[in-house]
């Protein structure tokens, strides 16, 4: 009974930071000169949505889609204009300069050159039933629309209801601190993951485990792939550090677990881009958030552990992140 609750309540977002695969058959190099940035519009889309490889959809980190029609919507219930601009400023990449004028937000996104590359802008809204929304434009319409085109601020007495067994199930199962046995896990990695969020009708709720070996950065490290996105690792960065989770964690999880040192050590790493046939590899430090490559970094702190997130979320299916 509990495997089958398991498979209906959550979705199998298994971001491995990285896959066991340590072949050399292909080396990759990195440009030490390199000195780039992330796109914004990708590292929130990143906070939003998971994606597969093509760009599918395949479940929502904030809120619900409640438009069948439009799959590129999300509603997220709030009860005030301030609490959705919370909200809204959460999902932002650090350093994100926002312009605010009467209840007004417009952030001008750049991307990995620091080019103009679109904007998102959060406003009142005076739409019945709604109390703010976000709009996500890029600058070129010529090019692929955003996977998430729109945010939904709406009151919390419009929100769909679950079912009480349904929230009876989460809170008994996935409250904070649970310790989670995953048995079956086809995206990354089976054992104990421990809940550091738990679900709520406008955030997902996040898992984590670690692995317990530690690699060093080298020729076939370049080669993993399947990592965990960028701007999902930074989300469990916040939520590590939010109040007084890091000490609880670290303190009741960490040498049971395997949690190590997040001040210090090197946790994830994204493989992005490919220019001039030279691919770029990311990390990003889980006690700032702070992502930056590997090649600004390999003679300070080389070494890195894997990470391990699901997100579980009431109702979904079990998908395997490629």
């Amino acid at each position: 009974m509990k495997k089958y609750f398991y498979l209906l309540l959550c979705a199998m977002f298994a971001l491995s930071s990285c896959s066991k695969d340590e072949s050399e058959d292909n080396p990759q190099t990195e440009s030490e000169e390199y000195t780039g940035k992330l796109s914004d519009l990708e590292l929130l889309e990143e906070r939003l949505v998971e994606t597969d490889s093509v760009g599918n959809i395949l479940g929502y980190l904030v809120g619900a889609n409640l438009n069948e029609a439009d799959p590129t919507e999300i509603s997220v219930p709030v009860n005030t204009y301030e609490e959705a601009v919370e909200l809204f400023k959460k999902w932002l990449p650090n350093g994100a300069q926002l312009i605010e004028e009467n209840k007004k937000i417009t952030w001008k996104m750049t991307d990995e050159e620091s080019q103009e590359e679109g904007e998102t802008i959060l406003k009142e809204s005076t739409n019945p039933g709604e109390i703010a929304n976000v709009t996500i434009r890029k600058a070129s319409q010529t090019e692929n629309a955003p996977i998430i085109t729109s945010v939904k601020f709406i009151p919390f007495s419009a929100w769909p209801e679950n079912s009480t067994a349904t929230e009876k199930y989460l809170e008994e199962n996935y409250y904070l601190g649970a310790e989670v046995e995953v048995t079956e896990n086809k995206g990354a990695s089976t054992g104990t993951y421990v809940v550091i969020r738990e679900w709520s009708p406008q955030e997902a709720g996040i898992m984590i485990r670690f692995s317990g070996n530690t690699w060093n950065v080298g020729p076939a490290g370049y080669n993993r792939d399947n990592c965990s996105s960028v701007g999902t690792t930074q989300t469990v960065s916040r939520v590590l550090h939010q109040g007084s989770n890091y000490d609880y964690f670290v303190n009741n999880y960490g040498p049971k677990h395997n949690w190590p040192d997040l001040d210090n050590r090197f946790i994830t790493k994204k493989i992005t881009r490919d220019w001039d046939l030279t691919t770029y590899h990311w990390f990003v430090r889980l006690n700032t958030g702070e992502a930056d490559t590997f090649t600004n970094n390999m003679f300070k702190n080389p070494s890195y552990k894997k990470v391990y997130i699901y997100w579980f979320i009431p109702g979904s299916k079990s998908v395997k992140i490629w």
